[in-house]
């Protein structure tokens, strides 16, 4: 793979930016959560956690199901095709809805789950509070990611920073009001922060649904009926990617879990630094999400060169990036950490785990740009293979063995975490250079 020219790093991330600010974005939802939770204790924090586990294991799920957008209406706006954009949104919308009614309907089985994989039962009450708040976060929330990808697969941004500025604005706000009861509103603790969660999300939907509907007016596009094989191809895109993102979400979820038969403090711990982790990690999914995008758009073009190139420019700079994070969480741990908490137990646990991270960014930058790129040229089943084969087969196992049942504790369960990441990013190196090949010779 040849080092990228600077032409296409910076047409790169005139997409890449924008997208990558917005999964900062969102991922700041996540980030004001905590520190406002962090000061109710570690209860509250490890409750929350792994609450969030469950329900962003679905409803990662359901956004990996929206991803087909990005191959079909990419590629049909590189064509010159913005009616087919409109009339891929429209189907999705369906899919989309349908989508959030079952996994609404499979948050309701998290508290059995709880009890299935042993979570204390104080973590999994504290972790049902918040779910019974959150649980319909998952209706807006399937449908603003099905407006952003028809959005950002015609390179429209704008509108999707300026639903995630005011969502967060929202969001820190009634956290503040309604955790601790602040302006005569009730002090509703960890409730207090999923009703937050909530309208913010709404408010998200609104601002994008609005933007997302005059496109489709303004592409020509009228209903003449549901159309089979736009179902069909959404379908045979979406559900790979969305079983792909699942069993690398629910990876790190099933770890979280099986760090709550540990206890409240290795599981705050534990969380803090997975949060800081979920945050560098937002940059490169944005770079992946443009690179399925540029990907897509080159080669409805007919210019199957520059889709390659788009690619491998991704790839390097999402490395790069990730790279540049590592050496800042090596040489800074407990500054991070007390960003989160003071906590002298829970910085006992986090500050080694922040070293375990720094190893694997590079790994976890690489596996995502990788996916996104392969996503461009329709390649959805090969990354669910991997992450199946590194998580799952090698990963997971392994840090169970270490963390439970030699004793290593967090740092075990963290070191198979890291190992499923390495193994996952070269096969799916493997595989973009098998399915780019044939695009560099034309």
């Amino acid at each position: 793979m040849k080092p990228p020219s600077w032409p296409e790093v910076r047409a790169m991330l005139r997409l890449a930016a924008p997208i990558a600010a917005l999964q900062l974005g969102l991922m700041l939802y996540g980030v004001v959560d905590m520190m406002f939770l962090g000061r109710l204790g570690p209860d509250a924090l490890s409750g929350v956690g792994v609450g969030n586990a469950v329900y962003f294991g679905l409803f990662i799920a359901g956004l990996g199901a929206m991803l087909g957008i990005d191959t079909m209406s990419s590629r049909a706006w590189g064509a010159g095709q913005p009616k087919v954009c409109a009339a891929v949104f429209v189907h999705a919308v369906v899919l989309a809805l349908g989508t959030a009614l079952i996994l609404f309907a499979g948050l309701h089985l998290a508290g059995p789950f709880y009890r299935l994989v042993g979570v204390d039962p104080g973590v999994a009450a504290t972790a049902l509070t918040f779910l019974g708040v959150l649980k319909y976060t998952i209706f807006p929330g399937i449908l603003f990611v099905a407006c952003r990808q028809y959005l950002q697969s015609m390179d429209v941004t704008r509108p999707l920073l300026w639903a995630i500025a005011l969502g967060n604005l929202l969001n820190a706000f009634l956290n503040w009001v309604l955790i601790f009861g602040r302006l005569g509103a009730p002090a509703l603790g960890v409730r207090g922060s999923a009703t937050a969660s909530l309208a913010a999300t709404w408010l998200m939907l609104a601002v994008v649904g609005t933007v997302a509907a005059r496109r489709v007016r303004a592409s020509g596009w009228r209903f003449h009926g549901w159309h089979r094989s736009v179902f069909a191809e959404l379908l045979a895109l979406g559900i790979p990617a969305g079983l792909q993102t699942l069993t690398e979400v629910c990876a790190f979820a099933f770890t979280t879990l099986l760090m709550g038969r540990l206890g409240a403090v290795p599981v705050s711990g534990h969380q803090i630094v997975l949060n800081m982790a979920s945050v560098t990690f937002m940059v490169p999914l944005g770079i992946s999400m443009s690179a399925a995008v540029r990907v897509g758009q080159g080669l409805g073009a007919g210019d199957r060169p520059a889709a390659a190139r788009a690619g491998d420019t991704a790839i390097a700079v999402g490395v790069a990036f990730m790279a540049l994070t590592a050496a800042v969480f090596w040489a800074v741990p407990e500054a991070l950490v007390r960003l989160y908490t003071s906590d002298a137990a829970v910085l006992a646990v986090a500050v080694p785990l922040v070293h375990i991270a720094a190893l694997f960014q590079v790994f976890d930058g690489a596996q995502v740009v990788l996916t996104g790129a392969l996503r461009g040229v329709g390649e959805t089943r090969l990354p669910l293979w991997a992450n199946l084969f590194g998580h799952w087969a090698v990963g997971v196992p392994v840090g169970a063995t270490l963390g439970l049942s030699l004793g290593w504790g967090p740092r075990g369960l963290w070191w198979g975490l890291s190992l499923g990441l390495v193994l996952t990013a070269g096969l799916l190196y493997w595989a973009w250079r098998r399915r780019s090949a044939p695009l560099r010779e034309t």
